[in-house]
């Protein structure tokens, strides 16, 4: 498995995987490979936000998004469409003093167009109430390039792992599944 990396360690796809815990998946088409590097240079671009910018200019993210498209499910609940806008602006300030970093991300572009990615995120700072926060999660992200050129966050899936024995969700995504499959 690799280390978390951000904008400056996100480097290139085939760098990205070398450091998959294993095989890129079948689905990279190499015809398509400069999309998967403009969809990289999207979340280089988005980690640099989150670290240096978001602090004081959070509605600068928004830029990321299809604020009218995109559909979440988030790690607090579901936000439908169209209503991601007012939820970016609820937990964008409140989460807006952090840091972020992605582990085994991989991007597989589908299209020249439209993409996937899937990764484990950490995401830890101070809200803006005080608490502090260290969230390590699932995440399965679809992009699409829109007519302006530039990829959108379109749908975003967040998950922690869960003992299913006594129902407790793991945030540090640490939990193994061997470990956490039984009821009992």
């Amino acid at each position: 498995m690799s280390d978390f990396k951000d904008e400056k360690t996100l480097t290139t796809i085939p760098e990205l995987h070398k450091d998959l815990p294993g095989p890129a998946n079948k689905d990279h088409d190499p015809k398509l490979a400069r999309a998967e590097e403009e969809i990289l240079q999207h979340y280089k671009d988005f980690a640099y936000f989150c670290n240096f910018d978001c602090k004081d200019h959070p509605n600068w993210g928004k830029k990321f998004y299809d604020l009218d498209e995109a559909m979440y499910f988030d790690l607090m609940g579901s936000v439908q469409r169209p209503g991601f806008r007012p939820h970016y602006d609820n937990i964008t300030p409140y989460l807006a003093d952090a840091q972020i970093a992605f582990k085994d991300l991989e991007i597989t572009a589908v299209t020249e167009t439209f993409g996937y990615a899937t990764a484990l995120q950490r995401y830890w700072g101070v809200a803006a109430d005080g608490n502090a926060f260290d969230f390590t999660f699932r995440t399965t992200s679809l992009v699409r390039k829109r007519d302006d050129g530039n990829w959108k966050y379109v749908h975003e899936h967040f998950s922690f792992p869960v003992n299913m024995a006594t129902q407790k969700a793991d945030l540090t995504s640490g939990l193994k599944i061997e470990e956490n499959i039984r009821l009992e």
